[in-house]
């Protein structure tokens, strides 16, 4: 976690400020997707939670923000999925990114949590389609994959800019970027 995010209510404003970012850049664009879900550009905010927040608070602002999303969005069965699957994406990159001493590795981190979301999604999928009695369960949830593919692209990319925006942020703020 960024050191400048170092008291209780720092943390619980931008873990709020995360949940609406989110939400916001999920709701925003929403491409329909084969499964009745969609598609969308809100991985960059949730892979960004991961790195600004930490584990802890970036999976919360994460999965809350996402799976309020799929809710509003009048998706809800998504929901629980959502909030399991985000929430272990910014998990993932709070976890590792200080180790990510270079910007070949935080990009491999990266990928490697929208790979989290891709299988993800793919399984949940394949889940709710035989649970609502679907035809070609396994067909349709391939067709995901390509979607989930390019907003994981989308995701890392946005992520990166983010990153450094808050970045930016946070040392006008005062303190230093790293703990």
């Amino acid at each position: 976690m960024n050191s400048q995010i170092n008291t209780p209510i720092k943390k619980l404003t931008f873990t709020g400020l995360f949940i609406a970012l989110v939400f916001v850049l999920t709701f925003v664009v929403r491409i329909p997707s084969p499964t009745g879900g969609y598609i969308n550009i809100g991985d960059c905010a949730v892979l960004a939670a991961g790195i600004i927040l930490g584990p802890l608070y970036g999976a919360i602002a994460a999965g809350i923000g996402s799976a309020v999303c799929d809710v509003v969005a009048g998706v809800s069965i998504y929901a629980p999925g959502t909030l399991v699957i985000k929430a272990l994406m910014a998990l993932v990159v709070g976890l590792f990114y200080k180790k990510c001493k270079s910007n070949g590795k935080l990009l491999i981190l990266l990928i490697l949590s929208e790979l989290i979301m891709i299988v993800g999604y793919f399984l949940y999928d394949s889940l709710v389609l035989y649970l609502t009695g679907a035809d070609n369960v396994f067909l349709a949830s391939l067709e995901e994959i390509v979607g989930n593919s390019l907003q994981g692209a989308i995701g890392v990319i946005g992520a990166i800019m983010l990153r450094k925006l808050f970045e930016d942020i946070l040392t006008k703020m005062g303190g230093t970027k790293e703990a």
